[in-house]
């Protein structure tokens, strides 16, 4: 097959976080590494723990183990439903309070997941995964504050560049909205392909903007940023696709304008972006999930526009009935780490897998996955190549090649005869973040629809 340029923006951030310049020592993961192989391995060990479980249900190890196998394949539900009994009793153990604490946090229960980490580290006060968790739900929910109560102490537990951009708020709500007019607004595609582009101004200055749900926070390129005088509180070493990595800073701007509405006081990540610019369209910056979660959010690629709409208690039900009858689909998400948002789909027949939704992978692929998941689903590993206009965010070099797909599912939504893409997706990646994800879907899928992100109620909500 011929191998169209790509573009795999993943911009893997915070989780990684493994080592903090100036912080002092490694970072710590958000959770141990799971045992290798693929989820065919996985499955045939939950199905020995399910037999186990319907054998000795009051038996609590037994029952800790299968939910803990039940969210590293993914069932993140059926997970929750076999760990909340154990909770129940009088003296629960830590490692089934910090496995719901999760599981609640994937959930978007973000009340709920900060009750079970407080309480772990009532326990363990320097218990570094409930600590990084408790952090990440602060940022979840805009409430940097939260963070300059833990004691200082606490806070060099937790290697997480995230945590030094919050204190670095001194206490001020971050996205502070203020709309030009009514509650929502539309803003145009510049470009649609190979991915959607958007003009924002930043101290007066437009740039154009990727939009690519991969990225954490709002991305703004380093030289832009040296002219606007915005200077990085921290920095880190990023993983981006092909597992190229590059130095990312983390800095603070005063206001944001999208459109007809500007975000005051805005959390930013620096990283060269003018690489990936399309022709005489030059990237200044990238939208990503952080932006994003600010509002009910709306891709809609038939109509070249990103619609924002404020996030209000009313605002998913008024939606809905906006476009009732054009409901093509709702499809349920989670959201782990700062912005990785995941959902079922399927494979060529193999379903029940789980996918990173990440909306900047350019070019014709509409997939891609790791080797794990090609061995499981029975495709061919196909032959890679160094390609010239193949780039991530971490710059190109990486050898790429491409697979045929027959179907392609999200949710019960399914696409037949396209591309997927290899290489991108490093064999790391599989269970990088505590679970096994089995690939990455993307814009060629996505942009046949108008595509909102409902963060309250946690769906993804496709409409034609």
């Amino acid at each position: 097959m011929r191998i169209e340029a790509t573009m795999m923006l993943v911009c893997v951030v915070t989780l990684l976080a493994t080592a903090v310049p100036g912080a002092g020592g490694e970072g710590v993961p958000m959770m141990p590494p799971l045992e290798e192989g693929h989820r065919g391995d996985l499955m045939k060990e939950l199905e020995d723990a399910r037999v186990g479980f319907e054998a000795s249900p009051e038996n609590g190890a037994v029952r800790h183990e299968y939910a803990r196998l039940l969210l590293e394949s993914g069932s993140f539900e059926e997970a929750l439903v076999q760990v909340t009994p154990l909770l129940d009793g009088p003296d629960p153990s830590a490692e089934s309070v910090q496995l719901a604490a999760r599981l609640a946090y994937y959930l978007g229960d973000y009340r709920e997941a900060e009750q079970l980490f407080s309480e772990v580290l009532a326990r363990d006060p320097a218990n570094p995964r409930a600590l990084t968790g408790l952090v990440l739900t602060y940022y979840q929910t805009n409430r940097y504050d939260r963070c300059l109560e833990l004691p200082v102490e606490k806070r060099k537990d937790v290697r997480l560049p995230l945590l030094d951009l919050m204190l670095a708020f001194d206490g001020e709500e971050p996205y502070q909205a203020e709309w030009s007019g009514g509650r929502s607004t539309e803003i145009p595609f510049l470009s649609s392909d190979p991915l959607p582009v958007v003009e924002v101004e930043i101290y007066g200055r437009k740039i154009a903007a990727l939009i690519d749900t991969g990225a954490d926070l709002f991305i703004l390129d380093t030289e832009i940023a040296e002219e606007l005088g915005i200077t990085p509180v921290a920095s880190m070493m990023g993983m981006f696709a092909g597992g190229m990595r590059a130095e990312i800073g983390f800095a603070r701007a005063a206001s944001l304008t999208l459109g007809g509405v500007t975000l005051h006081s805005v959390p930013m990540s620096l990283l060269p972006t003018k690489p990936l610019s399309l022709g005489d369209l030059e990237i200044g910056g990238i939208v990503g999930t952080g932006v994003l979660h600010q509002f009910l959010s709306t891709l809609d690629y038939p109509n070249d526009r990103l619609v924002l709409r404020e996030r209000s208690a009313g605002s998913s039900s008024s939606f809905l009935a906006e476009f009732e009858g054009h409901v093509v689909e709702e499809v349920p998400f989670y959201l782990q780490g700062s912005h990785f948002i995941l959902a079922h789909g399927s494979l060529n027949g193999y379903a029940e897998l789980l996918f990173h939704v990440d909306s900047g992978l350019a070019g014709v692929p509409s997939f891609a996955a790791p080797e794990q998941t090609l061995e499981y689903v029975g495709i061919p590993i196909p032959e890679v190549a160094v390609h010239e206009g193949v780039m991530g965010g971490g710059g190109g070099g990486f050898a790429v090649g491409e697979f045929e797909i027959e179907r392609l599912g999200l949710g019960r939504l399914e696409q037949r005869d396209l591309v997927g893409s290899f290489g991108g997706q490093p064999p790391g990646s599989y269970r990088m973040l505590g679970f096994i994800v089995d690939g990455l879907i993307s814009h060629n899928f996505l942009r046949e629809y108008a595509w909102t992100l409902d963060f309250d109620r946690m769906r993804m909500v496709f409409t034609r």
